[in-house]
């Protein structure tokens, strides 16, 4: 894509925020609960005119609660 308006970044990870006319607006907001469901992180990158990069992290063993 040709990167994320700056007036938009702050949303990108809401359910149901798009800036297209078809799709729902769910794949970066299912994308994040995921992630940090496993504690793990979710960034992006972006710049207009270049693209968009998102990258996450998931850490390699489950952190567990005391029981």
């Amino acid at each position: 894509g040709s990167g994320i308006a700056s007036e938009n970044l702050r949303h990108v990870f809401e359910p149901h925020f798009s800036t297209k006319e078809r799709g729902m607006g769910l794949g970066l907001a299912i994308c994040q609960t995921i992630v940090r469901s496993h504690q793990g992180a979710i960034t992006f990158l972006s710049k207009q005119e270049r693209g968009t990069t998102i990258e996450f992290t998931l850490p390699l063993t489950a952190q567990r609660s005391p029981a």
